[in-house]
């Protein structure tokens, strides 16, 4: 059963990755690759690392997830956000490293060449859990600037996905938002998607309440962070087009 959810998680962002258009392996040719590792031996870390995507087994039960959100203090913690997160580190060396929006990315969302480790370290040292809710989308993010483009990055994949299945909805939309529906993916327009995506997510979030159930969407898209979700946007846009002016 744990298998089968992670499987099917895996399943979901691989087509969203077939669907932006993004390649699954690095510029060296070296292919993603996925480790789903059960830690009833040795403890099993979520993580990546050059191509490798390893998530730990455990996490595919509710029960064991639902005491790590809380232990973490996080307001969401799913199977599908993890892998979209670690895929986020993956396609930084892509669209980011070495390419002309490296410059952008260090203004706005830090240098990424301060030691990774030791800002992990501080990171879970903390004893002050309070952030700036403005300029980061998640606690998490606010732990090094890899973390903050994988967060944003997931987050992007969780506005372009929710999208494309609300196309499938008979809903009464108007002419710029049945254009946007058409492919969310590639949708060249970042402010078309978040014209779109605002009042929906709200929206989510109100019937869940209606139903006694935690929001579905439990974060803020500051302008800060709508300034990350852009450079994401841009940078998976200009890759597209590249690879499109090549073939």
């Amino acid at each position: 059963m744990l298998w089968r959810r992670m499987e099917e998680a895996k399943r979901r962002l691989l087509y969203d990755l077939a669907r932006l258009g993004l390649p699954l392996a690095s510029r060296s040719g070296a292919q993603l690759a996925f480790d789903i590792l059960s830690d009833e031996a040795n403890p099993i870390l979520t993580g990546h690392l050059s191509g490798l995507i390893t998530l730990n087994l455990a996490e595919a039960d509710d029960v064991e997830r639902e005491a790590r959100r809380v232990a973490f203090r996080e307001p969401y913690r799913t199977l599908l956000g993890h892998f979209r997160h670690e895929i986020g580190h993956f396609y930084w060396d892509l669209l980011v490293d070495g390419t002309t929006f490296q410059a952008p990315f260090k203004l706005i969302f830090g240098d990424e060449t301060q030691d990774y480790q030791a800002a992990i370290t501080g990171y879970y040292g903390r004893t002050d859990r309070s952030y700036d809710r403005r300029g980061f989308i998640s606690e998490y993010a606010t732990s090094h600037p890899w973390e903050d483009w994988a967060e944003t990055f997931a987050h992007f994949l969780h506005i372009v996905s929710t999208l494309d299945s609300l196309a499938g909805l008979p809903l009464s939309l108007d002419e710029r938002a049945r254009q946007t529906l058409t492919d969310p993916y590639l949708e060249s327009d970042f402010e078309a998607l978040l014209a779109l995506w605002t009042p929906l997510s709200r929206g989510i979030n109100a019937l869940n309440r209606s139903l006694g159930m935690s929001d579905a969407y439990p974060f803020d898209i500051s302008p800060a962070v709508k300034g990350k979700l852009h450079l994401a946007h841009m940078a998976i846009s200009a890759f597209r087009d590249q690879q499109r002016l090549a073939a």
